[in-house]
């Protein structure tokens, strides 16, 4: 289904210093509901607000490295990330459900898993 152009700023405005690549995937992810854009978005947003960024960026990150601890998110940058996949994705989260949350493939899995729980096919 064809964004919206005030769906298309609602989307450029909650991912404002992201990449054109992260914005292009979240587009493309509205129309099309494709989780395979997932990775780019979040990708996109951790490099947007990690508070001690990687010198390379997200090029070499994996799936079991730590938020924290290997990507450089603080506690504010995660509620940053959690805003932006509330306002791109259109989740609602609990603060409460980010506990169990340590390594980036534990942020891909749960929001996979949230947004297959909250949008049946």
């Amino acid at each position: 289904m064809p964004v919206s152009e005030e769906r298309k700023q609602d989307i450029t405005k909650s991912l404002k210093r992201c990449s054109e690549e992260t914005l292009a995937a979240a587009l493309r992810f509205e129309e099309t509901k494709n989780l395979d854009e997932l990775d780019a978005i979040i990708l996109g947003v951790l490099a947007r607000d990690a508070a001690n960024p990687r010198p390379d960026g997200m090029a070499s990150v994996t799936d079991d490295m730590k938020l924290v601890e290997d990507i450089g998110m603080d506690s504010f940058g995660m509620i940053e990330v959690v805003m932006t996949a509330e306002e791109v994705l259109g989740l609602t989260i609990a603060t409460e459900e980010l506990g169990s949350i340590v390594t980036l493939g534990d942020l891909k899995k749960f929001l996979r898993t949230k947004f297959g729980a909250s949008n049946p096919s």
